[in-house]
């Protein structure tokens, strides 16, 4: 059999010298991967890094052919196979106009194989070892026009595409702008155009980073080296940055097919070397690495049957109120998540059956260090007497005012409680470092309790005079006016004047009993949080009738607490259903 192999210009990675504090600036795939005398183009990397599609061309009709490999170890890949001809079809697909999804089960590629118009997107779904018939994503994605190299955001709310005058198989696109739909729901909302800045006449390739905020693409139309240039821009809200041009990866021909998955620090590219086009990660530098994430992934179970569960999952991020994730995980009961460092998120899942209790979590990452990923393991149960969830409540600093970032965790009880009306619940609210003083030595020592007591001393009882002993005579002083005040006086200066003569006879004693205010200040506020947190749910549908409040102050030497442990817990406990 005759093998022919056909070139075409892909990224032509520049090799060149940064820092990379002991990391190497380029590394080869492994051997089963880059075979000798096999060009490989176009390396697209899953974000989760675990799946990678890429260009063949050792096939026997002189096409290239796209294959597929899934991670073995951090440093191996599984044997690559070669993916479905029902996608795999090089006279009518796009070169390199493909992607995956984040966690790698969805392949979207580029084909004018039939539609609307000429080239469009297409997408298919991993089943087992082979991928699904092909569907078209269909209007308002595609449209009489060109559509191409699409790539889809981690949390697979948003589509990134081109729209092109021209495309050919071989020859590439022209008349190119940059494109962007919003999923809502299973329906795509009509999509938009990029603003000018990277729109400049031919832009092609998006590639949405694993963050959401990075994004690189290539252009014509923006001088740089030659031929197709790659550029970054970065998203702050609504804006999109000048884009910057990549010029440690840049060469002067055609760059435009790159992959970078979610640690950011490595690029994936096809590069020639003494013979063919194999396929390296480049070290980037930091100024071009995306924002770290954390990449959560987790399946859902339910507890009684140990059966996958299609819940709801819900995420919001919290700082900017905006809900990034609601929607139902699908019937394997899996969903996979990236979260951008610098934010804090609220995680919740929820069973379609109102009598289950729910989960959530706190991803509070202001910073994320070498742990990127979790795995969750979580079991859904029915609600039962006796259950106790561990809320994540907080109040603002030194009072009983609820938190605003915890309004999410509030939301769900209140659904739970209104949702099973004969439930009854007791908020138990416990101060897990009490402090007091008796003055306002602290800002957290708001709360000020005050006791009546009775104080009982020893007073003299003074008949007519006090002998005072002195060293020359004896003096005679006579009471005038014999007020307490009076008498501790002269009771006083004579023990510290020269001490009393012992004629003991003339002085008595008895016990006075005197009524005192003892002023306590504490940060004890849990009855008055517990209130703040009845009172919410009862304003959202609770009934107040079936609400108990507890409030429990632990006192506890600050040093002696876990460094996790939060001063104020909120523990919601059934009591009935």
């Amino acid at each position: 059999m005759n093998y022919i192999r056909l070139s075409f210009t892909v990224v032509i990675g520049l090799i060149i010298t940064f820092k990379s504090q002991g990391q190497a600036t380029m590394r080869k795939l492994p051997p089963n991967i880059n075979q000798p005398s096999i060009n490989l183009y176009a390396p697209a990397l899953s974000g989760d890094g675990e799946s990678l599609i890429y260009l063949n061309d050792y096939t026997d009709d002189g096409h290239h052919s796209m294959h597929y490999a899934t991670k073995k170890s951090v440093s191996s890949w599984n044997d690559p196979v070669e993916v479905s001809k029902l996608l795999n079809r090089p006279t009518m697909n796009y070169r390199g106009g493909y992607c995956l999804s984040f966690d790698g089960d969805m392949l979207l590629y580029t084909s004018r194989k039939s539609g609307l118009g000429g080239f469009e997107l297409w997408y298919s779904t991993k089943e087992g070892n082979n991928w699904s018939a092909p569907k078209n994503f269909g209007s308002p994605i595609n449209s009489a026009s060109n559509e191409g190299t699409p790539s889809l955001s981690p949390d697979g709310e948003y589509l990134y595409y081109m729209r092109c005058n021209q495309m050919s198989e071989y020859k590439g696109a022209s008349g190119c702008k940059l494109m962007v739909a919003k999923r809502n729901y299973n329906t795509w909302n009509d999509p938009v155009e990029l603003p000018q800045n990277i729109n400049t006449g031919n832009s092609q390739n998006p590639k949405i980073l694993a963050d959401g905020e990075t994004l690189i693409f290539s252009s014509d139309q923006m001088g740089g080296k030659g031929g197709l240039d790659l550029y970054m821009s970065r998203k702050t809200g609504d804006t999109w940055s000048d884009p910057v041009p990549m010029d440690f990866i840049n060469t002067e021909g055609d760059d435009q097919f790159i992959s970078i998955p979610a640690k950011g620090r490595y690029l994936y590219t096809s590069q020639k070397d003494a013979r063919n086009f194999e396929l390296v990660q480049i070290l980037i530098p930091e100024e071009f690495q995306p924002k770290k994430v954390m990449r959560v992934q987790g399946i859902v179970t339910n507890k009684l049957t140990g059966e996958p569960v299609d819940a709801k999952l819900t995420v919001f991020n919290i700082g900017e109120r905006d809900r990034i994730w609601n929607d139902k995980i699908g019937p394997k009961g899996e969903f996979t998540l990236v979260l951008n460092e610098g934010n804090v998120y609220d995680l919740s899942l929820n069973h379609d059956d109102a009598s289950y209790m729910y989960y959530s979590k706190i991803y509070a990452l202001e910073e994320i260090g070498r742990r990127d990923k979790e795995t969750l393991k979580i079991e859904l149960a029915p609600l039962e007497v006796g259950t106790v969830i561990d809320s994540d409540i907080s109040f603002d600093p030194y009072t009983s005012n609820l938190s605003e970032n915890d309004v999410f965790e509030l939301r769900r009880l209140s659904s739970m409680v209104r949702k099973n009306p004969t439930m009854q619940i007791e908020i138990n609210v416990l101060q897990n470092n009490y402090l007091e003083d008796s003055i306002q030595s602290s800002p957290d020592l708001t709360e000020l309790t005050i006791d009546s007591v009775y104080i009982e001393r020893q007073v003299p009882i003074v008949q007519d005079t006090i002998v005072l002993a002195t060293t020359d005579a004896t003096d005679t002083l006579e009471i005038v006016e014999e007020t307490q005040e009076e008498l501790d006086s002269l009771y006083n200066e004579a023990l510290t004047g020269g001490g009393l003569e012992h004629e003991t006879d003339s002085i008595q004693y008895e016990f006075i009993r005197e009524l005192q205010l003892k002023y306590t200040y504490h940060n004890n506020r849990t009855n008055q949080q517990g209130e703040a947190v009845k009172s919410y749910l009862v304003e959202h549908g609770a009934n107040p009738d079936n609400i108990k409040i507890i409030g429990e102050a632990k006192m506890a030497d600050t040093a002696d607490l876990d460094a996790e442990t939060k001063d104020i817990t909120v523990k919601i406990k059934v009591l009935s259903l």
